[in-house]
């Protein structure tokens, strides 16, 4: 699995905007071949900074998001909310690689 953090600092005028764009987002991505779970998050401090959090199967699954139209449209939606350019990062679980499956815990 493989997980995408991408870091959004959001005009404070269009906050409303943003949210309706990302919830819409939500169900479209939810559809896409190898999206596991996308969510987003706010930091608790700064009302305009959001996280979204996407798990996919795999990086060939966030590779063929990334060729897709529907990325060119939210990169596009996003870059015309946010007062920055978004950040974002590819990261993976350090202890649950293929191979090491958790035992069974308590039973």
């Amino acid at each position: 699995m493989i997980l995408r953090v991408v870091k959004l600092k959001v005009d404070e005028r269009k906050l409303e905007a943003f949210k309706l764009f990302m919830t819409n987002l939500h169900n479209e991505k939810l559809r896409l071949p190898g999206c596991l779970h996308f969510d987003f998050f706010h930091d608790k401090r700064n009302k305009n900074v959001y996280f979204s959090y996407t798990i996919w199967e795999s990086e060939k699954y966030l590779r063929h998001y990334r060729k897709s139209e529907l990325f060119k449209e939210v990169i596009q939606t996003l870059r015309s909310l946010c007062i920055e350019e978004p950040q974002a990062w590819t990261i993976e679980n350090v202890f649950k690689k293929p191979g090491h499956e958790e035992e069974e815990c308590c039973e």
